[in-house]
């Protein structure tokens, strides 16, 4: 076996802490330039954001991007050839709490251009600026974290858009460290709270949409716009409660078939006017509190002709009226 200690594994382990400063990689491997403290030169005019290495994020074998790593972001890692320090891996990133924005001319530090932020994802609830965004707070989600002084913009946008007569309040009530988030940077989120009593699952839109189940297994739902559902078999739906319905606008419902209804009490209907096109078969009675009228006259003028109406005798004279009025 040879003697020399050059490869990974034999030549001693040198890790490193840096922060990333550029992740856009040319192979979209997840890769991201990192600068070293100690091994970088802290001025960008020494060794500019292009000249660091590619630095590649080391992976959980059952999820192959847990985490998208971000320019600002503190990380941890080695270098898989040792002191030569062109050949690192990251190991992990680590929350910070930040003190001053980001600043492109300084080393550390987000370094994207005016026009890489113009396409760069971002919060309805941020401007697009460098990272980080919010100073003087743990870099942790505010969904997990659940700070009285850092309310979470997605909570506040639910509670302020909620629909009155149907939408619940949200079920929220995380307590750190027991809420598991992921939340994205364009403002999506998910959240897997295992908080004692008000464990949920929440999945978040940024627009809004969202979809909720709480502690008891409720489940409340918002779509902010259009919804469509194709269901190409059969749907069953089962309610065992009720089912409350409200449009403010029309209902179309258009059916190749029959349709069958049967209830166990009254129907019950209110409409300015009810039109139906076609024959209408009753089996039971019909009873009016007004006029029922055909294309000629109504019930009440065909009720006065019977009435009074006579038939000729055939020995000239004329039969009188009904004996029997309707």
């Amino acid at each position: 076996m040879s003697e020399e200690k050059d490869f990974a594994g034999k030549n001693g382990f040198i890790w490193f802490i840096g922060f990333v400063e550029d992740r856009q990689d040319p192979l979209k491997m997840g890769r991201v330039r990192v600068r070293c403290i100690g091994w970088h030169a802290d001025n960008k005019m020494q060794v500019p954001t292009s000249g660091l290495p590619w630095a590649t994020p080391m992976l959980p074998t059952n999820n192959s991007n847990p985490y998208a790593l971000r320019e600002g972001d503190m990380v941890v890692g080695f270098f898989t050839d040792g002191e030569a320090a062109q050949d690192p891996v990251i190991m992990g990133t680590m929350p910070g709490l930040a003190i001053k924005p980001g600043n492109r001319q300084d080393a550390f530090s987000d370094g994207r251009t005016e026009a890489e932020l113009a396409t760069a994802p971002v919060k309805p609830s941020e401007t697009s600026t460098l990272y980080p965004r919010r100073l003087d707070e743990p870099s942790t989600s505010r969904l997990a974290r659940n700070d009285v002084d850092f309310p979470s913009p997605i909570n506040e946008s639910k509670a302020a858009n909620k629909a009155s007569k149907v939408e619940p309040n949200s079920y929220y009530a995380a307590i750190y460290p027991y809420n598991n988030v992921y939340e994205s940077e364009s403002g999506h989120a998910m959240e897997f709270d295992d908080t004692k009593g008000a464990e949920r699952i929440h999945l978040y839109h940024r627009s809004g949409s969202y979809v909720e189940w709480g502690p008891a297994g409720d489940r409340s739902e918002r779509i902010q716009r259009d919804k469509f559902s194709v269901v190409i078999g059969d749907d069953s739906v089962y309610v065992q409660g009720n089912v409350n319905l409200f449009v403010d606008g029309n209902v179309t419902a258009q059916i190749g078939g029959q349709v069958n209804m049967t209830v166990g009490g009254t129907v019950n209907a209110t409409a300015s006017s009810f039109n139906l096109t076609g024959d209408l078969n009753v089996t039971g009675n019909i009873t009016a509190t007004k006029q029922i009228s055909d294309a000629i006259r109504n019930m009440s003028a065909d009720r006065s002709i019977y009435n009074s109406h006579v038939h000729s005798d055939p020995q000239g004279g004329q039969t009188g009226t009904p004996s029997a009025s309707q």
